[in-house]
């Protein structure tokens, strides 16, 4: 599984664009960024966050007692390297202690941040051999950063795609700040998509509205399968909610989504949806992923975005990618009375005498 939110295509020809002026797939990307850089300097000013409930803190109390005996568990040896760590954690585990592994992360055992990092991805890379409980004790005793959430991330990848209610029960134990984030609740997604509706509405009613944003990104994200695309539908049908300006419209995704693996169900949403705004987002998804394909039927569906800054940006986009794809066409296109209709002439002439030709109109 993918460790952060799914990915789209970039910008045509790689070009940076400003924050202000990107199409959501860009917002997406600059969002998970800012979670790192964010998280990265929390970490460094307030130290260790406190341990969400229900989730023993892996750096306090006396190691604990093998079970069937009377005597403490063996201590960790002195650590030289994750990798060395891990085959002596391995080989407890093949004893029966299960939790070995969190003995390392004790204070009393020594280890520095980074090598307590270290180890937690090593134990990650071993992950199917683990308990996800003692993995979601250590990484959440951890100190706050990029590092840390990247872990935790992955463990909710795991653990959701594995067992989505076990996963959903821990989820729902973070505090808000951790739970209320796009890696968190993106990268369960594809587990909770498969939980009844009912289940993953009873985390939305937890979250803020960053966090349901979050989540319908997600879910969209992973409907990629005609059974999770029903359930997923079910859930979004009652997820209703506010998107804040900096997180994706879970319609615009929901029409991405849908061109590729329903277009005629999307053609009957786009009928039947009554709120005006929602129906623009389900189209403008729409028409990025079609001109993507067919960037012809691509402009024509730009044509019908209401938004007149969003409709634009749309038509700059597929006409560059029609360019890159297939130039002859493109150009023959600019020149005709369907881009006079879409373009005005001053857009149309500044693409065109890049080769060295002249709009006709």
């Amino acid at each position: 599984m993918a460790l952060a939110c799914p990915l789209f295509a970039k910008p045509l020809g790689g070009s940076f664009v400003p924050v202000g002026e990107m199409l959501p797939y860009c917002r997406l990307l600059t969002t998970t960024s800012l979670c790192f850089a964010l998280g990265a300097f929390a970490g460094w000013w307030c130290g260790p966050s406190a341990t969400a409930p229900g989730v023993a803190n892996a750096t306090a109390g006396p190691a604990p007692i093998l079970p069937g005996t009377t005597s403490p568990a063996a201590k960790p040896p002195p650590f030289t390297s994750a990798a060395a760590s891990m085959e002596w954690v391995r080989a407890r585990m093949q004893k029966g202690d299960t939790t070995a592994a969190e003995r390392f992360f004790h204070h009393d055992a020594g280890l520095t941040d980074e090598q307590r990092i270290g180890l937690a991805r090593e134990l990650m890379q071993n992950a199917r051999r683990m308990d996800p409980h003692v993995l979601a004790r250590i990484i959440l005793g951890l100190p706050r950063g990029q590092a840390a959430d990247t872990l935790l991330w992955r463990l909710v990848s795991d653990w959701s795609t594995n067992d989505a209610e076990a996963a959903l029960l821990f989820i729902e134990t973070l505090p808000p700040d951790r739970l209320n984030t796009v890696g968190v609740l993106t990268n369960s997604a594809f587990g909770l998509s498969r939980l009844p509706a009912e289940r993953v509405l009873a985390l939305a009613a937890r979250l803020d509205d960053h966090g349901r944003s979050y989540l319908a990104e997600g879910l969209v994200g992973f409907a990629d399968q005609a059974g999770s695309w029903r359930n997923t539908a079910a859930i979004l049908a009652k997820l209703n909610g506010p998107s804040p300006p900096d997180a994706i419209s879970a319609e615009w995704m929901l029409g991405m989504r849908l061109a590729e693996i329903a277009p005629q169900s999307l053609e009957s949403q786009l009928t039947t949806e009554t709120d005006p705004a929602k129906r623009d987002k389900l189209l403008q998804g729409y028409a990025h992923e079609t001109g993507r394909n067919d960037p012809p039927r691509g402009l024509e569906m730009d044509a019908r975005i209401q938004d007149p800054k969003v409709r634009e940006k749309h038509i700059k986009y597929h006409t560059e990618h029609w360019l890159e794809s297939d130039r002859t066409a493109a150009l023959a296109w600019l020149r005709s009375p369907a881009a006079a209709q879409l373009m005005d002439r001053e857009q149309r002439a500044k693409l065109l005498r890049t080769y060295h030709l002249e709009a006709v109109r």
